[in-house]
């Protein structure tokens, strides 16, 4: 029961981080500033595959995430003043926490991915109406939470034999697929003054994202009818922000992405390679919601 809360509040909070500090906030800052702001998506990317290398001695997922997270603490307590330098290491930081956070699960831990998910996104949605620029007490607050939770799961076993398995990197396609839509009409909304949701209806957000991971929770379906079923809820999704529909995109998208997410954070914990996790968060995470933020600033799809 320890390393279960532990876990989901390593996962959830470094996910808060994620949401509120990087992909929120600094970007924020920074007016949306690509070139800005392209130091951190390098470090991500430099950070990402750190992770799933040998370092020397160091070998323990555990111990580079003691390493990862001390770094982000650092760096935190200078947020939001960051220079070229900062940045890469922050990027760094963060980039090295999302293969390793993911592969301390399990394949059959989905339970706690719900909680976890639980955690950011109804801290994400909460807090996300907050200026940009004053959120250094969640930075620090979010990275001594996942530390602390860390320091619990020290003498954590990873056991390979739970049902990791290895799939070719074609099978992560619609992952990616799904990250960029999602990253897309994120943040094409919450620019658009007619369709930011996130002002007014909160508690309905909250509420529908809990909604959907309750319902990826108990959904079970084949693969293929798992991402038709995806593709709908963005079709739905995307549908409602064209229109402008507040109320209506209140309610689907929180839903969408819960669930979605619960799909792909349970494939990415099967996989039996750090190394090979590593690769594919590289395209999953960092390159999926890059090109998401490029074509929503670029307002090609809306």
């Amino acid at each position: 029961m320890m390393y279960s809360i532990a876990l989901a509040l390593l996962l959830g909070f470094e996910l808060s981080y994620y949401l509120l500090i990087l992909q929120t906030g600094i970007v924020e800052y920074n007016n949306s500033d690509l070139i800005s702001i392209f130091p951190m998506f390098v470090g991500g990317i430099l950070g990402t595959v750190l992770a799933g290398k040998p370092w020397a001695t160091i070998l323990n997922p555990i111990h580079k995430i003691y390493i990862a997270l001390s770094l982000q603490l650092v760096l935190s307590l200078v947020y939001p003043n960051y220079n070229v330098v900062t940045l890469a290491l922050l990027g760094i930081a963060v980039g090295m926490m999302a293969p390793l956070s993911v592969y301390l699960f399990k394949g059959k831990q989905q339970a706690k991915f719900l909680l976890a998910l639980a955690i950011a996104y109804a801290t994400g949605t909460y807090l996300f109406t907050s200026p940009a620029e004053s959120r250094m007490n969640m930075a620090v607050l979010f990275t001594s939470i996942a530390l602390i939770a860390a320091l619990v799961l020290r003498n954590y076993k990873i056991e390979e034999k739970d049902i990791r398995n290895t799939n070719p990197y074609i099978t992560y396609t619609p992952l990616m697929v799904w990250i960029f839509l999602d990253s897309n009409l994120f943040e094409t909304i919450s620019r658009h003054i007619g369709i930011n949701i996130w002002s007014s209806l909160t508690i309905i957000i909250i509420v529908f994202h809990l909604l959907g991971l309750i319902a990826a929770y108990y959904i079970k379906l084949e693969d293929k009818k798992q991402h038709f079923f995806i593709a709908l809820l963005f079709i739905g999704s995307y549908t409602f922000s064209y229109l402008e529909m507040p109320l209506a995109l209140a309610v689907v998208y929180p839903f969408t992405i819960s669930y979605y997410n619960v799909v792909v954070f349970a494939a990415l914990s099967r996989e039996s390679s750090l190394y090979r996790l590593s690769i594919m968060m590289i395209f999953v995470v960092w390159i999926a919601s890059g090109l998401g933020l490029g074509v929503a600033l670029s307002k090609i799809l809306h």
